[in-house]
């Protein structure tokens, strides 16, 4: 432990607690915007220093948070905290990108699930109108699966939201990590397309041809909505790379943004259903090859 460490500490600390002071003197507009800006000061300080110092700096700010935050604050920041040390070990510690997300992922979806147990019980939080506005457009779907789907996507979202930042942060700190995978590389098995298939079979003969138990249906449901998800980010992926093939790199910021929108999203699933079925972009690339 030298001075370096301890006056960078005790900085990551103070931003921490500016952040606690902000959202508490804004009627707590930080934890029910953007409650993921709390991970950062952790995460920043673990990928710069060693382990057992950057848990000492996170004990630090949970300490913080019990005398300059609310009762709301500790479970946004508590595991906030957690999540951007366990995060920034991965980075220095040179663990792949796809790893560090689906930490945080799962860390995130943990979470959400706490908070919304906790949210329910003590403050009678209530999802029914949001249910209710998704129900208009999916009749078919039940309670318990629109709040698996509120949390997972809750949780996902900040997740993918901490990553992109903090690989941004990285770049402008200059703090080396793993690079990333280059679009091209990012396969389509072709697994993918028969299982998608068989989900999406099963999912319209269970709604339109037999009868089958509410716990069945559900689990249905949640396969049916976790392909739909698979096949918009291989979506992505083909778009993407027509963007980066066809030089127009501009459009890649359209294409990840409309992904997120139903039904316009549906064309995103087509074109993943076919890049795994018929591998439409390694065709490209011998069709490419072979003029060259």
């Amino acid at each position: 432990m030298n001075t370096k460490e301890l006056t960078r500490g005790a900085m990551m600390c103070a931003i921490y607690g500016a952040l606690l002071f902000i959202n508490q003197q804004t009627a707590l507009s930080i934890e029910t915007i953007v409650p993921w800006i709390f991970v950062f000061p952790i995460l920043i300080y673990t990928v710069n220093s060693n382990i057992k110092m950057s848990a000492l700096v996170a004990i630090a700010m949970g300490l913080l948070t019990v005398f300059l935050g609310g009762f709301t604050t500790w479970f946004y920041s508590w595991t906030s905290i957690f999540m951007g040390w366990i995060y920034g070990i991965g980075v220095s510690k040179k663990w792949s990108n796809v790893l560090n997300l689906a930490i945080a992922m799962i860390i995130n979806i943990i979470s959400m699930a706490l908070i919304v147990l906790v949210w329910t019980q003590l403050f009678g939080m209530d999802l029914s109108e949001d249910f209710a506005l998704l129900h208009k457009f999916i009749p078919s779907i039940d309670f318990r699966v629109f709040a698996c789907l509120f949390i997972v996507l809750m949780g996902g979202l900040q997740a993918l939201c901490i990553h992109t930042i903090a690989l941004l942060i990285f770049i402008k700190m200059h703090i080396e990590t793993r690079p990333m995978k280059p679009i091209y590389k990012v396969s389509s098995p072709h697994w993918v397309a028969y299982v998608s298939m068989f989900i999406w079979y099963i999912y319209f003969f269970g709604q339109h041809m037999v009868e089958l138990n509410q716990m069945m249906i559900d689990i249905i449901q949640l396969a049916w909505f976790a392909d739909y998800a698979l096949l918009v980010y291989f979506g992505i992926v083909y778009l993407l790379d027509a963007c980066v093939r066809n030089h127009k790199q501009k459009l890649s910021f359209f294409v990840i943004l409309l992904g997120f929108f139903p039904p316009i999203n549906i064309i995103w699933v087509i074109l993943g259903e076919l890049d795994c079925l018929l591998q439409l972009r390694e065709t490209k690339s011998e069709v490419k090859n072979e003029e060259i």
